[in-house]
């Protein structure tokens, strides 16, 4: 029975010490200070739309952070700070055990850039399909789209999702053109001829009949005697030559 009674003490005290420790815990860190801010921005092939030192720029406009003190910063906050910028993406930020605050961010990555009309200026899209601003400091190589706007240019975006991992139609498409009827028409980099997508059919299938034609007129030398290929019609291509 004592043996009983003294392991319950026992618990009870190291209960009590923990308890205590958890709360001496707390109080430090509500009176601990930052003492600097780290920043790591993750780089998207080789694209570089915001940088460490615009990160700092716009929480340093809110906050010095060197000197604050843990309970007065809403993590939250400072992380609402660092989406307020355009280009990036997703933002952690975290104390660290020196004192430090860290902030880890991702860029948004564009995929297309959108040119609707001469008056407008152009606005990249990006991988999740929404728009984003032309950057001051860097230029995405990416497909450019001409449609009136990023409504009219799904057609083209859903082109640029399929093809945007495969290294060599993504390094064959320079832009896109979306007509009025919806129909796609693709400039590319290599040969004289534009392309005719047919959004009916699948878009695979289209791609092999296209490769297929390439390779056997680069093979021939002829390539560049084509102004317009059509991959409308099925199991067919119909190109027409320069007279």
């Amino acid at each position: 029975m004592i043996r009983k009674i003294a392991l319950i003490t026992t618990s009870l005290l190291l209960f009590a010490g923990l308890l205590a420790l958890v709360g001496f815990a707390q109080v430090e860190e509500q009176n601990a200070q930052y003492t600097g801010l780290d920043v790591d921005v993750t780089e998207v092939d080789g694209m570089f739309f915001v940088d460490a030192a615009g990160i700092k720029d716009a929480i340093f406009a809110n906050d010095s952070i060197a000197g604050t003190f843990f309970a007065d910063l809403n993590l939250a906050e400072v992380s609402e700070w660092v989406r307020a910028i355009p280009a990036v993406d997703r933002v952690v930020v975290y104390p660290g055990l020196d004192k430090i605050m860290h902030v880890r961010a991702t860029q948004r990555k564009p995929i297309a850039r959108l040119h609707s009309s001469a008056d407008i200026e152009d606005i990249y899209i990006d991988s999740n399909g929404e728009s984003l601003a032309l950057s001051p400091y860097f230029t995405a190589r990416v497909p450019v789209i001409h449609a009136t706007s990023i409504e009219a240019a799904q057609p083209a975006i859903s082109f640029i999702e399929t093809i945007r991992h495969d290294q060599f139609w993504w390094a064959f498409c320079d832009q896109l053109t979306v007509k009025a009827d919806g129909k796609l028409e693709v400039i590319p980099r290599i040969g004289n001829a534009r392309i005719a997508f047919d959004s009916n059919e699948n878009l695979e299938r289209q791609l092999d009949k296209l490769f297929t034609f390439y390779h056997e007129q680069i093979r021939r030398g002829s390539l560049n005697d084509y102004k317009r290929i059509d991959l409308s019609f099925h199991e067919q291509v119909v190109a027409q030559r320069y007279y």
